[in-house]
């Protein structure tokens, strides 16, 4: 089992998390050797090293491998790959590590969720600025599928970034065409329609990371308020 966190290791995750998913990158050693240390925690599992903040990335690089050397990690290679990996190597995360006494050492796969969760709504920006979602459908229309292949698993809508996102995910759920829906009908018309229907919407907020699930009331307000400051 893992160290129940502080309220300060907390307070270091969630930072990053947010610098995270604003500036769409995060930041390790370019000396791979030197990014990584072992738990204070848990004996034999080891903590790969990240950073949110350039200068501090910096001034722990030169700490670690004497030199200033960093890897920039698209915010989609670090969610989509790299955090998969440690997680099957029984890995840990620390994230914008500082040498504590006692280290944020994050569980990958919650960190995962975490960064979709804080991405939802540079999901839906982005969207609006696009001008348009994908959805999927059959002959008689749009489709509302199950959430997961588990046998009594409730539908959700499905909601795709890109054509190409929709396509790829057709043929494993049964659809049958792409449907461009421009966000203005997919406010007035498309999300009504499916907020009498189901509870959920399924979105990938980070490409490539999965998809999670986000309550229609709460993806519905999330596109009719102002444009949110990251």
């Amino acid at each position: 089992m893992l160290h129940m966190p502080r309220i300060p290791e907390l307070a270091q995750r969630d930072r990053f998390i947010r610098r995270a998913v604003s500036e769409g990158r995060v930041l390790t050693l370019a000396d791979e050797e030197n990014a990584s240390v072992a738990s204070q925690k848990i004996a034999g599992r080891t903590v790969q090293l990240f950073w949110s903040s350039p200068i501090e990335a910096g001034r722990w690089a030169e700490a670690l491998a004497g030199n200033t050397d960093l890897q920039d990690i698209p915010l989609t290679t670090f969610a989509a790959d790299i955090l998969p990996g440690i997680a099957t190597a029984k890995g840990l995360v620390g994230t914008d590590w500082v040498a504590d006494p006692i280290e944020a050492e994050v569980d990958p796969r919650d960190l995962q969720i975490r960064l979709k969760v804080e991405a939802v709504q540079a999901y839906v920006n982005a969207a609006r600025g696009r001008g348009e979602v994908f959805l999927i459908g059959d002959d008689d229309g749009l489709m509302l599928t199950p959430a997961t292949p588990k046998p009594g698993s409730g539908d959700v809508l499905r909601v795709f970034a890109s054509r190409p996102d929709a396509e790829r995910h057709m043929k494993t759920i049964g659809a049958k065409r792409v449907i461009a829906d421009p966000i203005a009908d997919f406010i007035a018309t498309t999300l009504p329609w499916a907020g009498a229907r189901v509870r959920s919407a399924m979105i990938e907020p980070i490409a490539g990371a999965g998809f999670i699930e986000v309550k229609i009331a709460d993806l519905n307000q999330r596109f009719i308020s102002p444009p949110a400051a990251l």
